[in-house]
């Protein structure tokens, strides 16, 4: 059985779900048989057959906020100033991160590129530096996670798929090959432990536990 056929019959978080990429997370996990629940500051356009809760990330995050969840998706717009994306980004996922460890949740979180390299965009450079921050949090909280990095988003479709490790590459990456890729990920073995780049190709989405059996894991501090 596949990790995604797998998905069927349990629940999952997603925060950030009424976003432009949240929401076709939430889609993606509906058509698989799964529990949502769309999560956000103001959750809306939920649609039928999901459930809705408020969460801010900025305010923290408990283990009480996961109980029952499989899973977890963190796919939020980070605050435009750096007071607010290190309260969501870095110290909000922390907080996800070790609920998820407490709850035995698996987390996956969509990030961005450029993680490494903050100096090459000054305007982003705070927004960078937390979510390198919330990162590197993520990978020292004891909690399975899955770290997924997409280039420059889109919302061209999903026609196929590039994944590097190392953070030195550039380039666009559709919405939809995102949200492929962060549910596929969840509860898979394969990608556990692990952070990856994301961008758009050709010849259509992959054997995603194959691709991520390709891939390096973390080291952690």
């Amino acid at each position: 059985m596949s990790s995604a056929d797998s998905l069927a019959g349990a629940t999952y978080l997603v925060i950030g779900g009424s976003g432009r990429t949240g929401r076709l997370v939430v889609a993606s996990l509906l058509e698989r048989g799964a529990g949502v629940t769309v999560a956000g500051r103001r959750p809306h356009n939920v649609p039928s057959g999901a459930d809705s809760a408020v969460v801010d990330l900025s305010d923290g995050f408990t283990p009480a906020q996961l109980a029952g969840y499989a899973g977890v998706v963190v796919s939020v717009e980070p605050p435009t100033d750096d007071r607010g994306s290190e309260a969501v980004m870095h110290r909000g996922v922390a907080a996800v991160g070790d609920a998820a460890a407490a709850t035995g949740a698996h987390v996956v979180l969509v990030s961005q590129i450029y993680i490494t390299r903050a100096d090459e965009y000054p305007a982003m450079a705070g927004i960078i530096t937390a979510r390198a921050r919330g990162e590197e949090a993520l990978r020292t909280s004891g909690a399975r996670y899955t770290i997924v990095r997409p280039g420059w988003l889109t919302s061209g479709p999903a026609a196929g798929v590039r994944l590097e490790q190392g953070d030195t590459g550039d380039g666009q990456t559709s919405r939809a090959s995102v949200a492929a890729a962060a549910v596929a990920a969840l509860g898979s073995a394969e990608a556990t432990g692990k952070t990856f780049e994301i961008y758009d190709a050709h010849g259509g989405l992959p054997d995603w536990g194959k691709e991520f059996a390709t891939l390096v894991a973390d080291a952690k501090a």
